[in-house]
């Protein structure tokens, strides 16, 4: 009986074997992990296709508000119209191009929000403000140039010493400049008022900015706002044996800068003043890329030549995106440095050279498609200030947190601590600002810190 079992338990794992062998079954087996993620693959796909099923509704309803706002524009009759051209449509490179000629690209952002101050004495923040309201108007003027120009109404305030507020309201050609892209040689020239290329904040208007306030770098070293001037700036994609994206960029400008430049010299300065940017772009990854450039700017403080400014700024960003796109997670680590050197008339005193320092850095990381976390920190002296003195300076640290509603509709919320080191001591501020911008028209690019 013994053997006849053993024959019949060698026989069975034979049989098993042979069936474990047998091509059919693992075939079988095969096509069933390949269903698998196939239905893995589906759900995915499935997912994106929603996704994108959103996007193209908001696009659908910005096309619907583009061309009710367009009707409404257009006052005369069709008849008072004179009638298209062929040349007309030709400078645009077309008919499609043509209709962009007689209704450009018309965009208003609305900027506005509020602040706390633990300062109660500070009324500059411990109020409501319209930050600013932005017309935007963007059209082809010919296969080679494009129109832009944009008008803002902003509102300025501003505490003195005494702690008494001054508020500014005012409207004011933010840009107006023809921009010549697809020059030879690789190269691109703006001719008008433009905000300048000096560093990567500078070329932000304010509703664009990643957190509420700009980093106190930028606005002791080029302006509340930044920097925006008139003149001509000409950029050039350097052809290179790494096959890399080098750009070398020339302005030659007005060295007034507005009323706001703490650096350049205002209407009387001796023009022009000179600024040359250079940029290297670099992809590390698949899904992640590198870039870094330097900016140098020489102007006159004054209407004597003697009197100079030299500002250096170096520039650095690494932005990372998940592989998968429906997965909406994205991170940016960006930062800026600047260095002066200017001459002060000191009246009685002759004129001295002040040299100062700023920069700042911050980390953004994206968790969800319409949710942003960030932290910067900001230090900053102060290159030429009537109010502070040569060995002031000012440190900050500001997370914040950033929330789309929907494609027009974007709300922030920044926390802000604040150190002063002055010559009659220490001061802290803390404050909370609260941000909401709307976009009316057109829908433009999105900023390059934004993955929607």
């Amino acid at each position: 009986m013994a053997p006849a079992a053993a024959l019949l338990i060698t026989g069975w794992a034979a049989a098993q074997e042979r069936a474990a062998e047998d091509p059919v079954l693992q075939e079988l087996r095969k096509l069933q992990e390949r269903l698998k993620a196939l239905e893995r693959r589906h759900d995915e796909d499935q997912a994106r296709i929603r996704e994108l099923e959103k996007r193209l509704d908001s696009m659908a309803q910005a096309d619907v508000r583009r061309d009710e706002a367009i009707e409404t524009l257009q006052t005369q009759p069709p008849a008072a119209e004179p009638a298209p051209t062929s040349s007309m449509f030709d400078l645009a490179g077309g008919g499609a191009g043509g209709g962009n000629l007689l209704n450009p690209q018309i965009t208003v952002f609305i900027d506005t929000g509020g602040s706390i101050s633990s300062r109660g004495e500070n009324k500059a923040l411990n109020r409501f403000n319209l930050r600013e309201v932005e017309l935007d108007l963007r059209a082809a003027i010919s296969p080679s140039a494009d129109g832009v120009l944009i008008i803002a109404l902003g509102e300025e305030i501003e505490s003195d010493a005494g702690g008494d507020v001054e508020i500014d309201r005012h409207v004011d050609i933010e840009e107006g400049y023809i921009d010549f892209h697809t020059l030879p040689y690789h190269l691109a020239l703006k001719v008008g008022k433009f905000r300048n290329a000096f560093g990567r904040n500078n070329l932000l208007h304010t509703h664009d900015l990643p957190q509420v306030t700009r980093p106190l770098a930028v606005t002791n070293f080029l302006g509340g706002e930044g920097m925006a001037t008139i003149g001509a700036s000409l950029s050039w994609l350097v052809p290179n044996p790494l096959d890399k994206y080098l750009e070398a960029r020339v302005e030659l400008v007005n060295a007034d800068g507005g009323h706001e430049s703490p650096i350049l010299g205002g209407p009387n300065a001796e023009n022009p003043a000179v600024l040359a940017h250079f940029t290297f772009f670099d992809d590390v990854t698949e899904t992640s890329s590198f870039e870094l450039g330097g900016t140098y700017l020489f102007a006159h403080t004054s209407d004597d030549t003697n009197f100079d400014a030299n500002v250096f700024g170096i520039d650095a960003a690494y932005q990372w995106t998940h592989p998968d796109p429906s997965k909406f997670r994205s991170l940016l680590v960006q930062g800026e440095a600047f260095w002066s050197a200017n001459d002060i008339d000191r009246g009685l005193f002759g004129s001295g050279r002040n040299h100062a320092f700023g920069a700042y850095a911050f980390a953004q990381y994206q968790f969800h498609r319409d949710w942003y976390v960030g932290l910067r920190g900001d230090y900053s002296e102060f290159p030429n200030s009537e109010s502070r003195g040569p060995d002031d300076y000012d440190i900050a640290i500001s997370p914040y947190v950033t929330w789309y509603l929907t494609e027009f509709l974007r709300m922030r919320l920044e926390y802000q601590h604040r150190m002063f080191e002055l010559d009659d001591g220490d001061r802290s501020e803390e404050a909370v600002f609260l941000q909401f911008t709307g976009v009316i028209g057109a829908h433009p690019p999105h900023p390059y810190w934004v993955r929607r």
